[in-house]
């Protein structure tokens, strides 16, 4: 059974010290029992211009390319987008860029967001949507975190045609109550590992959501990671929605062989 965590976060962060150095990440790898996987770094985010921050990241992860792969966030206000987009689809490592409107501050509806999705949809890149980095109970106070709102996400997800998508960072809450019909949505995917997910949410999931659509990445090593693998080992699911949830159905969304 192949399982990929689609949602690693690593490097340097002022807010806490996270083990992400190589042999952190290695460790990490075995511990968890994950064959691939696709991280963000703290510096494409935070630190400097997304293609620089994201540079440095893929060097010092250079030995673990042949199964760690990398978000290209992307910030529109730099007016470097498209030659990020370029730069994801001609890399391997780079597997779909993503979007953080939470920390950036851009509306969702802004044309600029459209173009993106549809350039990103014309080079075959997934387009990852994180409604915030911060578990908003223990966000750090001086970040203006502003998770957009799910009528905000849901005119979105409806402007994305043919574009795969993938939401990532939202709470099972919001996403029930997101006013979509997901069977309408065929190439919209949900990462459900960092959601915090428990076994009753994860019971009810098939009930609301196509599970052949469902991903799991945990956040780690910024966040605990065990918990939600263990919820998803006790959720009442055929086993075969279980491994696909666990690595098949990212196979699929990062069109991996």
């Amino acid at each position: 059974m192949t399982v990929v965590d689609s949602g690693l976060l690593l490097g340097p962060c002022p807010f806490r010290t996270i083990p992400s150095a190589v042999a952190d990440v290695l460790a990490l790898r075995e511990a968890a029992g994950f064959d691939r996987a696709v991280a963000m770094g703290f510096r494409s985010l935070l630190y400097f211009d997304p293609i620089a921050g994201l540079e440095q990241d893929l060097a010092e992860y250079e030995s673990l390319a042949e199964w760690l792969h990398f978000y290209a966030v992307l910030n529109p206000e730099f007016p470097q987008w498209a030659e990020l987009l370029q730069r994801a689809s001609a890399d391997r490592r780079l597997v779909a860029v993503r979007l953080v409107p939470a920390l950036h501050h851009y509306g969702l509806d802004a044309p600029i967001v459209g173009e993106i999705v549809g350039l990103a949809g014309e080079l075959q890149l997934p387009v990852n949507l994180m409604a915030r980095v911060f578990d908003d109970r223990v966000a750090p106070r001086f970040v203006d975190q502003q998770v957009p709102s799910m009528q905000q996400v849901a005119n979105f997800l409806t402007r994305c045609g043919e574009t795969r998508v993938i939401l990532s960072m939202f709470y099972f809450s919001e996403l029930q109550a997101l006013p979509v019909d997901w069977a309408s949505l065929p190439n919209v995917y949900v990462d459900f590992g960092c959601c915090k997910p428990n076994v009753a949410s994860l019971d009810q999931l098939r009930q609301w959501f196509p599970l052949q659509r469902a991903l799991f990445g945990t956040g780690a090593p910024f966040y605990y990671w065990q918990g939600s693998r263990l919820g998803l080992a006790g959720a009442r699911m055929p086993d075969e929605a279980r491994s696909g949830i666990l690595g098949r159905n990212a196979l699929e969304v990062f069109a991996w062989d």
